[in-house]
């Protein structure tokens, strides 16, 4: 954990030496609505024997972000996320639990400011690194994707409030031992701030 607050710190303090590419900084925290998808394969000929899609487990997030880029409608985002998710078995009430410490990239789409803000589509891959697992085996790295849209809420200062909803399916397995595939379906509502950094256009001019 010490080495991964270090690599953030050294992430952080490397992309402020480059202001000028920076829009805003901030953080998000929200809930996690996790369940994951089973393939049972024959592990002779790898014939489908069952498919199965768990239960939903409400679990949490937390994320810091830089989004880079001074343009009025594109932009690009990079985020250090800690995601809960797993599932919750229909047998015995099972909760399967998986953290993971994640790097997020997404390009972002803004579109006209409304009288209440500026709404914006994401998207984007994830890397996702195993941090707990309580059910044993799960892949350490892997990777998945993300859509979402979002809502940034006008203020007269550089403090804004922003809100997210997203759907994170994996792109390969979480996990894949014998007959056995899992891959997680999540979906997760996000609040937060964002600091907006200002721009040249934005200072006032000489005299």
């Amino acid at each position: 954990m010490k080495k991964i607050l270090l690599t953030l710190i050294m992430f952080f303090a490397l992309t402020t030496a480059h202001a000028q590419f920076i829009n805003s900084f901030g953080a998000m925290v929200g809930v996690t609505y996790a369940r994951q998808k089973w393939w049972i394969n024959d592990t002779t000929d790898n014939t489908l024997l069952a498919e199965e899609k768990h239960k939903y487990l409400l679990r949490y997030n937390g994320c810091l972000f830089i989004e880079f880029f001074q343009h009025n409608v594109f932009r690009w985002r990079t985020e250090f996320q800690y995601n809960q998710k797993g599932t919750k078995l229909d047998t015995a009430n099972y909760k399967l639990k998986q953290n993971y410490i994640c790097w997020n990239n997404f390009l972002i789409i803004r579109f006209p400011e409304t009288y209440w803000g500026t709404p914006y589509l994401l998207g984007g891959p994830r890397v996702e690194y195993l941090h707990k697992d309580n059910f044993g085996d799960f892949e350490k790295l892997h990777f998945s994707w993300s859509a979402g849209l979002g809502w940034e809420f006008i203020t007269f200062g550089q403090l804004k409030p922003i809100a997210e909803l997203h759907y994170n399916p994996d792109i390969n397995p979480a996990y894949k031992q014998g007959p056995l595939t899992i891959k997680n379906r999540v979906w997760e509502l996000r609040a937060g701030v964002k600091f907006v950094m200002a721009s040249k256009k934005d200072c006032p001019a000489a005299h």
